[in-house]
Order: structure tokens, then C-alpha cells, then sequence
């Protein structure tokens, strides 16, 4: 009886010496962390008259995304958002008079990312990038 009670109490002693936060188990709804996407990006984008070279630069602050994209048509800004792996932004330009807003949606993987664009209920076509080195 003696080793038990010793050993009971060795328990709860050596239970309260961790930290509270330890003991807590890990909530299931808890977002995980956004990656950073921060930096430039060399993006091929398949569109109807074939691969396009973009260059994508990304300013992140938490979740928010701001940037702008370059390709021979042009630089355009945009803003978006990254939630976990997932990324999304909108480019809004203007086609000689008609506005026109094109939506992307991608996955980042550690330097890479891909994912399909939405040309304005014109069609989807899918999008690639690799970020440069610095």
C-alpha cells in the first residue's frame, strides 16, 4: 500500500511539473499557418494561344497578398490571400475598354506552386511557377 500511494504521488507531481500547454491536446479547427510566399516567382501559363512567361511578385503579411504580374502584355497589380498552402488572387485589367477580372487559385509546395486561372467565365486554364533564388 505504501508503493502505492508513493507511487501516485510521483505521478501527480511529476504531471503538474509539465506545463499546461503541453498537456493540452491539438484543437481540430485550428488553421494552420500560412506558407510564405513572399518574393518573385517565374509563372508559365497555358493559355489558348500557348505557354505564356509571367513574372509574379508577392508581398505577403500574414494572410494578405499584394503583388504585381509582368508578362509582355504588360504589369498588372493584384491582391489575394494565403491560407495554409492554398493561394488566390485577382488580376482586374482592361481589354481595350471591358473590364476583366481573372482569378487564380493554387497550391505552394516548399519553391514551387501551381493551380488553375479562371479567365473571366472565358475558360479555366492551368498555371505553374518556381520561385527564384534570391
Amino acid at each position: 500500500m505504501k508503493y502505492l500511494t508513493a507511487f501516485a504521488l510521483a505521478f501527480l507531481i511529476a504531471v503538474s511539473a509539465v506545463p499546461a500547454h503541453a498537456q493540452e491536446a491539438p484543437k481540430p479547427d485550428a488553421k494552420p499557418a500560412p506558407v510564405d510566399v513572399n518574393g518573385v516567382w517565374d509563372m508559365v501559363v497555358e493559355g489558348p494561344q500557348g505557354a505564356i512567361d509571367v513574372v509574379t511578385t508577392f508581398k505577403q503579411e500574414g494572410e494578405k497578398i499584394t503583388g504585381t504580374q509582368a508578362s509582355q502584355m504588360g504589369e498588372t497589380a493584384f491582391e489575394g490571400t494565403v491560407a495554409g498552402n492554398e493561394v488566390k488572387w485577382v488580376l482586374n485589367i482592361d481589354m481595350g475598354g471591358q473590364q476583366m477580372s481573372i482569378a487564380f487559385a493554387g497550391k505552394v509546395d516548399g519553391e514551387t506552386m501551381a493551380g488553375v486561372f479562371d479567365m473571366g467565365g472565358m475558360g479555366t486554364a492551368a498555371w505553374t511557377a518556381k520561385k527564384r533564388k534570391q
